[in-house]
């Protein structure tokens, strides 16, 4: 399907010397008669010389370009030369789509440099361009804030975990079943690169490197330009949109329907309120309102069988789902680590300076995680660009807030001397347009605001759209959403009272069909009202703020939920810590956090972010019972960080965090400091035996209430059993005992038993799966079968205990003290006779129950009866 490259002549010329002497003195005949509209008659006594070379110049010379491949083509149809006819019309609609790919690469070839409005720069797009990471997504639904739900799933893709990843150039290849879709929705959150994914297959498209033989049609609608267009278009007008007219006829280019893709950008930024019933008009020629033919070409009123890809932010969903046939879901993830770099080495011309920026963002991990949005990639070049060299991005801390990071980036681009009422239009254009989920606006907009479109200070933080029609948006989203939460502080009597608490409803609510659209919103109202925040406010803008009346509304969201108990999922937790985190005022963080009892935040934790959020909170939460952490790397200086928050909750428990031994010191003090502290589990870290050793420090103590201890696979010996025998000795509180996948051996056990045969041990339940027990374990633990009355379970599950051992414990099972109501093992290794001698234990002791122990992961082993 390669465009032809001939030029009009050359295709005239062949079209007449493939006719025979007969068939070309016809055409010369039929020309004579001919007289068109605009263009001189041709002479009878010029034509009856004249070969095809001078025919063909006699065309154009008296019919000009356009002209003489009409006449041409009437004539050849006329005396019944179709083919030649055929011939001659491929030619033209080549040749029209040559001029469209033409038109195409003018108008997709460059972005522009939107840091300088007023000098109209343009920086091209494949040298700017960064590919993106990209991979289909079965369930199409968001559960939750859409930008924080995407670094979630960058963890994801780096553990190799999750759907494929998927190329540009396979959207609409068959999947891992050999299905295929003609509906490709792409979905990602605001800034993540869509538009500029678009933008790029339009110009790959258009220069021959991308689906030339599978479309010879790609067709570019921005929803923003059509939500904003002026009067009624056809369809031609509306995917033409820059192209000059005629550039193609719409019944050349439509009756191949198969071969033809259709991009619509941006369907979220379309008034949802406002859009369109059921289309039924499929007329081409007609002219209506161009989100008519929007709404036509997703229901497929409209070209039914061509190919359409759709982009959107998730927010969006609802809506658009109803609309599709059978779609498929791919969602853009932005940038990876290695693509953050290539994107600064592309921004810059000075490799040095490239250099320089991208190491002072990679060293910040707050500011390293934002940068798989290209658009922050971009916010964070320009801010470097601007300011000397390290003044703004190293001012930054690690730990800084989502509002503190985008107030310096802010005043990097408003500047510090902003008028007042130009802040205040701004932020009440954002307030409007996050309420009515707008990010795009008109010129009037902004002029209801009191917006100037030609304010150098406005252009700072309006970009305009660089395609379509004249718009305006924030440099990104959450930059329009940090406006309006500051139009709350500055309007405080305003309308703040029931549409803060509606936002904060919908940014932390429990609502799942709404959960998480305003939750960046809530996290900057929050952060605003720090007392820190508002002072640098007053410093840099004069700006006359007041919390009192917002703090009122959060403390009364609060005390909703709390009643309606919604307060129980780990992820909304996480987010409602941010925000508490975000106002760095531990008096109002206690007022907030005394509704939360437990949190689970297992698997959660991401960032040095995360976990600030979280040792900030955790210090403040007056009525905390439970904690739950597991996949996070605690390093020291971080653990010692979480040790205020471990001084309240009854029941701690931390897995996989990798403590090391030095841990097992502060987790004593914790045991003692923490009366509450009822139960421990420090699974999966490598605390060794010295960890265990300080740990036990504390366990000795006489205030220490431990009832539950959990140290499974923390790379124990033998010598982490003497200190716990003191402690099961002497702590009459310790009920239960998990000491599983440790290599102990059967000298553990021993000292282990040592303490449990003591007066004062109350233990009930000893796990030991997998310590590498033998018979001679079972010859210690059936005395202390015989004589401890408390123990009522007991795990020997992957040991090799072998027949013999087993037969030890089953003589201790029928003595009188012995107290055991659970014990398992591992059956299907033991012989019909030892097996036999346990059944009689159990029937000489009807409440003790015998379990088959299978390690995690396995369902059965053969030979199990």
């Amino acid at each position: 399907m390669e465009d032809s490259g001939e030029p009009l002549e050359d295709a005239l010329l062949f079209a007449l010397d493939n006719l025979s002497e007969e068939n070309f003195k016809r055409f010369k005949n039929k020309l004579c008669f001919l007289k068109m509209e605009g263009g001189a008659k041709i002479p009878r006594n010029k034509l009856e010389t004249a070969d095809t070379m001078d025919t063909v110049w006699l065309l154009l010379d008296a019919y000009g370009q356009d002209g003489a491949w009409e006449v041409a083509v009437a004539i050849l149809k006329a005396v019944s030369l179709r083919d030649s006819a055929t011939r001659l019309q491929k030619w033209k609609r080549n040749d029209r789509r040559k001029k469209y790919k033409s038109c195409i690469r003018e108008s997709f070839g460059g972005i522009p440099e939107c840091d300088s409005p007023s000098t109209g720069q343009v920086v091209s797009l494949p040298q700017r361009y960064t590919e993106l990471l990209v991979r289909r997504k079965r369930d199409p639904q968001q559960r939750a804030h859409e930008v924080a739900g995407v670094e979630r799933k960058h963890r994801e893709v780096h553990q190799g975990d999750g759907p494929e990843e998927v190329g540009m150039e396979n959207l609409f290849g068959p999947d891992a079943q050999g299905e295929s879709s003609r509906t490709v929705v792409l979905l990602g959150p605001a800034g993540v690169g869509k538009t500029t994914a678009l933008r790029k297959i339009m110009l790959d498209w258009a220069s021959g490197k991308l689906w030339q033989e599978r479309y010879e049609h790609v067709f570019y609608i921005s929803c923003k330009a059509a939500d904003y267009s002026k009067g009624p278009m056809t369809v031609a007008e509306l995917l033409l949109n820059s192209c000059p007219p005629g550039t193609f006829l719409a019944e050349d280019v439509f009756m191949n329907q198969d071969s033809i893709l259709v991009l619509i950008d941006g369907f979220d930024e379309l008034e949802i309120s406002r859009l369109p019933g059921d289309v039924t008009c499929s007329d081409l020629h007609k002219k209506q309102a161009a989100v008519s033919w929007v709404m036509g070409l997703l229901r497929r009123r409209l070209l039914p069988k061509c190919h359409l890809l759709v982009a959107t932010r998730p927010v969006a969903l609802g809506a658009l789902l109803p609309c599709l046939r059978s779609p498929w879901f791919v969602e853009v993830l932005g940038f990876r680590p290695a693509q953050r770099e290539e994107y600064f080495q592309r921004f810059f011309e000075a490799k040095e300076d490239a250099t320089l920026a991208f190491e002072i963002v990679r060293r910040n991990e707050t500011l390293f995680s934002l940068c798989f949005l290209p658009a922050l990639c971009w916010i964070f070049c320009t801010a470097f660009r601007r300011k000397p060299r390290k003044e703004l991005l190293n001012a930054i801390p690690e730990t800084a807030t989502v509002t503190e990071i985008h107030l310096q980036l802010l005043f990097s681009f408003l500047g510090c001397n902003s008028k007042l009422s130009n802040l205040k239009a701004l932020c009440s254009l954002a307030k409007d347009g996050v309420l009515h989920k707008k990010v795009s606006f008109g010129e009037e907009e902004l002029k209801e605001h009191g917006v100037g479109c030609s304010d150098s200070e406005t252009l700072s933080v309006l970009r305009k759209d660089a395609h379509g029609a004249i718009t305006y948006s924030f440099v990104h989203l959450s930059f329009q959403e940090l406006f309006a939460a500051l139009f709350y502080l500055l309007d405080p009597d305003g309308d703040s009272g029931n549409s803060s608490f509606r936002i904060m409803d919908e940014g932390l609510g429990n609502k799942k069909e709404c959960r998480g659209n305003y939750f960046t919103l809530v996290r900057f109202l929050f952060g605003l009202s720090s007392a820190k925040r508002m002072d640098l406010l007053q410093e840099v803008w004069g700006c006359q703020v007041s919390r009192t009346k917002l703090w009122q509304e959060m403390l009364r969201w609060v005390e909703q939920e709390a009643t309606c108990q919604s307060f129980g999922r780990g992820e909304q937790l996480l987010e409602l810590y941010h925000c508490v985190y975000e106002t760095e005022d531990p008096q109002f963080a206690q007022s907030i956090l005394r509704h939360v009892h437990d949190l689970d935040l297992r698997d959660l934790l991401f960032s040095k972010l995360d976990f600030a959020a979280l040792s900030f909170c955790l210090t403040a939460s007056p009525s905390l019972c439970s904690l739950r952490l597991s996949g996070y790397e605690l390093g020291p200086t971080a653990f010692r960080q979480l040790l205020p928050g471990l001084l309240k909750p009854s029941e701690i428990r931390l897995n996989r965090c990798e403590l090391l031994s030095a841990a097992g010191q502060d987790l004593s003090s914790v045991a003692v400091a923490n009366q509450c502290l009822t139960g421990l589990d420090l699974g999966e870290n490598p605390l060794g035996d010295l960890g265990v050793i300080h740990l036990c420090h504390g366990l000795l103590d006489p205030h220490c209430q431990l009832r539950s201890l959990r140290l499974h696979c923390c790379n124990l010996t033998a010598g982490a059993c003497e200190p716990l025998s003191e402690v099961l000795a002497s702590n009459p509180s310790l009920s239960e005992l998990d000491l599983g996948e440790n290599n102990l051996g059967d000298e553990g056990i021993r000292k282990l038993c040592k303490g449990l045969k003591h007066s004062q041990s109350r233990l009930q339940r000893l796990t030991l799966h997998l310590c590498g027990l033998t018979a001679g374990a079972c010859v210690d633990l059936a005395s202390v079968l015989e004589s401890h009355e408390s123990l009522a379970e007991l795990g020997l599950g992957g040991n090799s205990l072998g027949d013999e051992g087993v037969r030890h414990l089953c003589a201790s099972l029928a003595k009188q003290h012995c107290r055991l109501k659970r014990l398992e093992l591992t059956m299907w290794t033991l012989n019909r006779i030892t097996r036999k001698k346990l059944q009689a234990a159990q029937a000489a002791r009807p409440q003790l129950i015998l379990t088959s122990y299978y390690p995690p992961g396995c369902a059965a082993f053969p030979g199990e009866e």
